[in-house]
């Protein structure tokens, strides 16, 4: 049997258009949700219709992402517990993993 790394999933039920600078992930933090650690993605998939420019982990320095370019990342990355979206009005889904 292999080794447990998460503790679920989460991710959008419908197409979301985004309010600038709002966190996405925090707010799938389950209400039972008691661990020590922050709750982070140690897997997460961002799909994106529109081009935006989107920050991670309370960085300052937006990455730029083209139509439809999307963003992933997987458990051998940094854990993401912060993911906003800069620009109004940007279609997007996204799905994750969480510690």
């Amino acid at each position: 049997m292999g080794l447990q790394v998460g503790a679920g999933y989460f991710g959008d039920a419908t197409l979301q258009s985004s309010t600038p600078n709002v966190e996405i992930i925090q707010p799938f933090k389950p209400a039972n949700y008691t661990t020590a650690i922050t709750f982070a993605a140690y897997k997460f998939t961002f799909a994106n219709q529109d081009a935006c420019s989107v920050l991670i982990n309370d960085s300052t320095d937006p990455i730029y992402l083209a139509d439809s370019q999307g963003f992933s990342m997987g458990y051998e990355d940094a854990p993401i517990y912060s993911f906003k979206i800069v620009e109004a009005g940007i279609t997007y889904n996204c799905v994750g993993a969480y510690i």
